[in-house]
């Protein structure tokens, strides 16, 4: 079966969170990235707090992609990679600025927001909390680092979980939620 990992050219630098930009995939767990494969359509607004390799994944298969980041250095690579693509909007900011942008995001105004950002782990909360009332109904989060930042305390309940783990993943797992429709 062909899925996106078989145009990984190197799957252990994506699993050490190494070169996801340069490759255009998400720093993702494998498992998580084969059932986005299944997931994801043309017609999907994407919210990302972190930018990377999965904006460029975005990009290519869904309709929007906005994201928001506070390292110069990666949004200046990001920008770059993205320079021609119209369906991408990046935004540099703090982490104040972070939190205050997304509070002003529409309710209900995205088919998928990534949670890939700030690893203060008060502060990822509080992003994933806030980004909760952002997600359309059947709408999906995921959170990356899950095992991570704080966020083993997030509230999980009343959205179908997908956890997947594997062996050798920088990022601590990665959890897809889906919202009811």
């Amino acid at each position: 079966m062909k899925t996106i990992l078989n145009d990984i050219p190197n799957r252990e630098a994506l699993i050490n969170g190494d070169r996801a930009l340069k490759i255009g995939y998400p720093g993702l767990t494998s498992g998580a990235i084969i059932t986005l494969e299944s997931i994801v359509n043309k017609k999907m607004k994407v919210l990302e707090l972190g930018s990377g390799g999965s904006t460029l994944f975005w990009a290519r298969n869904c309709k929007s992609v906005r994201s928001y980041e506070t390292n110069a250095d990666l949004y200046k690579d990001v920008k770059q990679k993205t320079r021609f693509l119209r369906n991408v909007e990046i935004v540099l900011t703090d982490r104040h600025g972070m939190t205050v942008g997304l509070a002003s995001e529409p309710k209900q105004g995205y088919d998928i927001i990534l949670i890939n950002s700030d690893p203060i782990h008060s502060r990822r909360l509080y992003l994933a909390n806030l980004a909760l009332f952002k997600i359309k109904a059947g709408g999906w989060m995921i959170i990356n680092n899950y095992q991570k930042f704080g966020m083993s305390t997030f509230n999980y309940s009343k959205k179908q979980v997908f956890t997947f783990d594997e062996i050798g993943f920088l990022g601590g797992g990665t959890r897809l939620l889906k919202f009811p429709a």
